[in-house]
Order: C-alpha cells, then structure tokens, then sequence
C-alpha cells in the first residue's frame, strides 16, 4: 500500500469542479493529485511512468472543511481587451478551516524514495492560492470522514483511470483539455445494502388511479408481451425461476401539494442483465402506445423538451435511506401466525425484506394508512387475488438503497416503497 498526505498550508483549498464551476471540490479529487504529480516529475527532470501505479481509485480519509464563496480577482484589463469581455466572474468557490490533512491510499506499491522528490516539488493543489505540502505516510490514521471505491456509491469523484498517464501526455500534446472518468464513492463505515432491482423505464398514461396500481401493472405487462418476440425472455413474462420485470406504477405523493395521481407506469428491471435482455425488454416496451385495464389508456414516452416529474424518475425511487414507507400496501406472502396480530403481520413482512434480498428490519409498523402524502389508505387498492395487504414503515440499521418492491404481488406494483423522514 501506499499512502500519500496532503496538508493545506493556509487551511484553504481553491478549486472548483470541472463541470460545475460554481461548485467548490471537497475532498481534493484523486485526478488532480495525480495530474500535479506527472506536472511536478516532468518539472524536476523525472521520467513519470512509474506513477502508472496509482492509475485506480484510491481510498480518501479526510477532515471538515467549510465552503466559502472565493474573494474578488482583479484581471488586467489588455485580458478584457483581448478577449472582448467587458467583465470577469473571477469568485471561485473555496474551502476554507481546512486543519486535518487529507489522506489518499492505492493497493499497490511505489518506490517512497523516487516519489519523495516529486512530492516535494508540489507547492499547491487546485489554484496557486492553496498551497499544499505533499509526503508519504507510513500509517493510515483515523479520520472523520473516509470515502471508499464503490460501484453503488452516490459520491461521484474523478480519478486516475487505466491508462491515465498516457491520456495526460496525449491531451498535453494537443493543448486539449481532459476530465478524468468518475468513479462512485461511499463511506465503508456505513453498509450500504443494494438493491436487486436495476434501470426503471417508464410511460405516462393519460388517465389512472393509484389504487388500481395491480391492474396497471398486469395491463403494462400484457401489452408489452404483445410486442415481444415469440420467443420471448422470461424476464418479461416470469413464468420460469429466473429474475423478472416489475411492473409499477409511478404516482405523485410524498409532498405538500401530493394528490396521488398517477404520473407514470413503468418497467422496472433486475440487475445484471444481458445486453440483449435488456434490448429485448426496452424494444417491447418502447412499441406499447395504449394499456387495457377495464378501458383503453393512452400511453406515451416523454418528448424530449418534456420536464420529467420528480415520480416518474429512477432517482426518486433509487435513494438511499434507512426508512422506507409504502406507497402502494405490501401483500402478505403468507398469513400471519393465528393470534400474533400485527406483530405477525410484522413479522411477515420482514421475512418477505430477506426473501427479496433487502436485510431484515429492525422494526415494521403496520398500518391501514401510509405517513406518505397522497397515499391511500391500503384497503382501498385491489390486489391480483384475495389476501391480507396493509401499508408498513419499515426501519433498517443501515441505509438501503431502493427501489425497494416488497410481498406477493410485487411485481405488478403492489408493495412499492419510498424513503421516509420524520417531518
């Protein structure tokens, strides 16, 4: 392992993100670091490949810093004249209070000795304003804040990529700039628990009710059958033992002006499909124009100019939360033990948490109604055959990543959660 630590001379970091200007970086990405060390070797004379060692995403270890609009930079004015501006917008977002170094960690090796004169001739990272001592650290100490590699992280940071080296030399030559792949990022002191659903494609319906929510989805389902191969995936139809399409609908509540309606029914696929899977299933759906659920709706895809509501998006239903609260009531896979009352129901819906691959809760709270705004109550909704259904808040340890589907009729929308905060 080596680990490299970054102190911020002046308790200030100035740098912005490349795409978002306005946007102050904390912590100091991993391209960066890496692209002012290739600086600083061709600057003292050093052949840099041997830095190819630390093209991967590094663990961070990091302390507090507090975001602060940057001061006023004067310009010359032959600048002005020759660009033809009259002004410039020269406030660049900072991080100011900086007083813990900031640690970066590669599984790998790198001679301490022949990285030793490199660092040393880094003088800053970001703009020149935040000057910045670079060395090795034998240890890795305890910090308040630690960010790990992590497919499902929600923190998206810039790293060094394969071949990064070479994309540097490459852009350097040509006088083009480059910005480094991102890479997701959580805390690996918080388990996160993924979930087993994956990409949500959704239609919006001319007309709807959320507690027909069941028979939406078995109407999506058919309708995109009928457009399928004749030998079609069961990732469409589910009949053999093989993870399959939900089918979901997308309703508008959980806010102060929520009123429940329907804005979107969609296709909800597993994870880790193939290639043509996934082709399959979005072909069919893309060719479906109406759904007949005891009537004809009308079914389209948003126009591109369209602003997509916040409930027909993936985002809103993939967060990450530690307590989710139905939106549509979740269908018991079996009946409770006689005489258990809601503990039973309880009981059973947490069963159904680990069947589906989510952890167990540590609480279910069972009711006929959801704290969600817009929400009906749950004997309203007519599920696919008779039963025992109920809307549930459901508690975990650590944070869950949704979508979070739970119960028998799952797959047809019934059992459909949301995050949930204390008002």
């Amino acid at each position: 392992m080596i680990i490299l630590r970054a102190d911020f001379l002046r308790g200030v970091y100035v740098a912005a993100e490349p795409n978002a200007p306005k946007t102050g970086e904390w912590p100091p990405a991993p391209a960066r670091l890496f692209a002012a060390l290739v600086a600083s070797a061709y600057a003292i004379g050093v052949d840099p490949t041997p830095l190819t060692a630390l093209e991967l995403p590094p663990a961070i270890q990091y302390g507090p810093a507090i975001p602060a609009p940057g001061g006023i930079h004067y310009v010359p004015a032959a600048f002005l004249e020759k660009s033809g501006r009259t002004r410039v917008d020269t406030r660049r977002p900072q991080q100011v209070g900086i007083a813990d170094p900031v640690f970066y960690a590669w599984e790998t090796t790198l001679d301490a000795a022949w990285l030793t004169p490199i660092l040393d001739a880094v003088t800053y990272l970001g703009r020149a304003e935040s000057p910045v001592r670079l060395s090795v650290a034998e240890t890795l100490p305890e910090m308040p804040h630690h960010l790990a590699p992590d497919p499902d992280g929600e923190e998206l940071i810039r790293v060094p990529g394969e071949h990064w080296l070479a994309e540097l030399q490459a852009h350097y030559a040509r006088n083009a700039r480059l910005v480094a792949p991102y890479v997701g990022y959580s805390d690996p002191r918080r388990r996160v628990a993924p979930s087993p659903w994956g990409e949500l494609f959704a239609l919006r319906p001319d007309s709807g009710e959320l507690p027909e929510a069941a028979q939406l989805g078995e109407a999506l389902r058919a309708a995109t059958m009928s457009h399928a191969p004749a030998a079609m995936s069961a990732i469409l139809h589910g009949h053999d033992q093989v993870p399959h399409a939900a089918w979901i609908t997308l309703p508008n509540v959980a806010h102060d002006h929520a009123d429940g309606r329907v804005l979107g029914v969609g296709m909800l696929l597993p994870r880790d499909l193939s290639d043509a899977e996934r082709t399959e299933a979005v072909w069919a759906l893309s060719r479906v124009d109406h759904l007949q659920a005891g009537r004809r709706i009308a079914v389209r895809r948003l126009a591109s100019h369209e602003r997509e509501p916040a409930g027909m998006r993936r985002g809103t239903w993939s967060a990450l939360a530690e307590t989710w609260a139905s939106v549509t009531p979740i269908v018991l896979e079996r009946h409770p033990r006689r005489g258990t009352g809601p503990d039973g129901v309880s009981e059973a819906i947490a069963d159904s948490c680990e069947r589906w691959g989510y952890p167990r809760p540590t609480a279910v709270e069972v009711s006929p109604y959801s704290p969600l705004r817009g929400v009906p109550r749950a004997q309203v909704f007519r599920p696919r055959r008779a039963g025992c259904w109920t809307h549930a808040l459901l508690h975990w340890d650590r944070p869950v990543r949704g979508p979070v589907l739970l119960g028998r009729d799952q797959h047809f929308g019934l059992g459909l959660c949301r995050p949930w905060s204390t008002p």
